[in-house]
């Protein structure tokens, strides 16, 4: 019947899932017997996919594990698979690394601005999205009013202006070359929107956005942005919310 091959698919997965966290952890079934008052040969029942576990141990397995029940139910997500850890231990690395967490807050603020332009495609308010991941690119290209919009997004600093005061964010891209010219400074040309994520501030994923011809310039080379730009903690007449908004600034047509 449908249901036993349901039930027996769903028992193996299960399983499978289990023995592979344990495997992962450098565990016998014996360890992970003692480790929750089983025995050993219960163990192998669950990871074989004999025996229908409970609540109760499924609850003890997590805590065991140090995961959470959800990671022993649901399909296992591509980069727990690729790096064969749990969901937790990747994220207990992150946190043991600075370096790592900056890393994932810049890869949050895309997915979360993804979603949001997403939404606009959705509905018809741009036709199309490109989230690039490659070097010296901007982060999206957008095709808006028959047009190619580049957008960069960025993560607020946790550091203020007193003077006005204002957010600060930063747009070089790294440290200049040896003999001081700016060859990984932005240029005005390389994008036309600037994305802005307010999290380190604010602890939402909101954004600002202003078109790139907003942005101040470095007082000695016109052609380049200032590595530091001020962000208003307000929208104003060009800083805004709404995506839409600033690629009609950038494009040079009304909304």
């Amino acid at each position: 019947m449908a249901w036993m091959r349901n039930r027996e698919s769903t028992l193996r997965t299960f399983g499978e899932r289990l023995r592979a966290i344990r495997v992962a952890r450098g565990w016998t079934q014996e360890e992970l017997a003692h480790r929750t008052g089983r025995h050993w040969t219960y163990i192998g029942g669950l990871e074989r996919g004999e025996r229908n576990a409970t609540l109760v141990v499924l609850c003890d397995l997590a805590t065991a594990l140090n995961i959470s029940p959800a990671e022993l139910l649901e399909a296992r997500h591509p980069l727990t698979a690729k790096m064969n850890a749990s969901a937790r231990d990747i994220l207990d690395a992150i946190e043991k690394g600075f370096r790592a967490q900056i890393d994932v807050k810049g890869k949050l603020a895309e997915l979360y601005m993804s979603r949001q332009l997403d939404a606009l495609r959705a509905r018809g308010a741009i036709e199309t999205i490109a989230w690039q991941d490659v070097d010296g690119k901007p982060d999206f290209v957008v095709r808006y009013r028959r047009r190619d919009l580049t957008v960069e997004c960025k993560n607020i600093r946790n550091e203020t202006y007193r003077s006005p005061p204002s957010y600060k964010v930063e747009i070089q891209r790294t440290r200049n070359s040896m003999d001081g010219t700016p060859t990984r400074g932005y240029r005005i040309s390389d994008f036309d929107v600037l994305g802005v994520a307010l999290f380190n501030q604010t602890g939402r994923w909101d954004f600002l956005y202003v078109a790139a011809v907003h942005l101040e310039r470095r007082p000695k080379m016109a052609d380049f942005l200032a590595i530091m730009q001020r962000v208003p903690t307000q929208p104003n007449d060009l800083w805004t919310p709404d995506p839409l908004r600033a690629f009609d600034e950038a494009l040079g047509v009304s909304p």
